[in-house]
């Protein structure tokens, strides 16, 4: 267990980065490996900056973490949500390229997710979800949060995010979304279509961001019920009601 005097007042922060020789997985600021960790009121930076690429502030593969009132702050790649089942609540969560990325099980609900300016000639990916096989009961689920640009951001293309692996799976439910979202939602990792096979979905959101008139036309990209949506909540996705709940973290258990 990790408790801070506040997200912005205990900061962990380094500098490791992929263009100076070190490997995204070990760039992390703070990395996690032990069962039923929990950090509250603490921060997490990286402050290797755009021009560096892959520098992760917090990296997390720890089955049942729980991040309550936490800053999570870097450029590209900042939160690693690694594997296995984690959960954020309240926390404020920074970057550019991928930077909430990872092969976990993972719900990040009542949380402020702020792309920030990027290097020159980029364009923002809120996620990069890296399933692998189809019986991975993996996947991003962002509920109820605030997506707000921090700073001016007119001049940058920021989507929802873009499939890192062929079963990338990403739901976005009953979140704010603010303008600066690219109507187009979500962006190719390579080409100018993604697989079939992802598994990406919107589910009552709202914003002048939120509407999906003009998303992209993917096989992958879902129109699903209540049902379908229920199965990405503490609930249905983490069955995280009692871990979640013995860590002292406040949560939604379903929509």
């Amino acid at each position: 267990m990790m408790i801070g005097d506040g997200m912005t007042s205990s900061i962990v922060s380094a500098n490791l980065n992929f263009v100076d020789g070190t490997p995204t997985f070990s760039t992390a600021t703070f990395a996690v490996f032990g069962r039923n960790f929990i950090a509250r009121d603490m921060g997490f930076r990286n402050s290797a900056g755009p021009q560096k690429h892959q520098a992760v502030a917090l990296m997390t593969s720890a089955d049942q973490a729980v991040y309550y009132r936490c800053h999570i702050d870097a450029y590209q790649d900042s939160l690693y949500a690694h594997s296995n089942r984690q959960f954020y609540r309240e926390c404020n969560i920074y970057g550019t390229v991928d930077f909430i990325f990872g092969n976990s099980a993972v719900v990040i609900q009542n949380c402020n997710i702020r792309p920030k300016l990027p290097m020159h000639g980029q364009q923002n990916t809120i996620t990069a979800q890296g399933k692998t096989d189809p019986n991975m009961n993996t996947g991003i689920s962002i509920q109820n949060c605030n997506i707000s640009p921090f700073g001016n951001l007119s001049s940058v293309e920021t989507y929802l995010g873009r499939p890192w692996k062929n079963y990338s799976t990403t739901v976005y439910m009953k979140s704010r979304m603010e303008g600066f979202v690219n109507p187009k939602g979500w962006l190719p990792w390579t080409g100018n279509s993604a697989p079939d096979t992802i598994f990406y979905a919107e589910f009552h959101n709202v914003g002048p961001g939120a509407s999906t008139k003009n998303r992209v036309k993917w096989k992958g990209l879902r129109t699903i019920t209540s049902e379908q949506a229920s199965k990405f909540t503490i609930k249905g996705f983490l069955q995280g009601d009692k871990w979640i709940s013995a860590a002292g973290a406040p949560f939604k258990s379903d929509l």
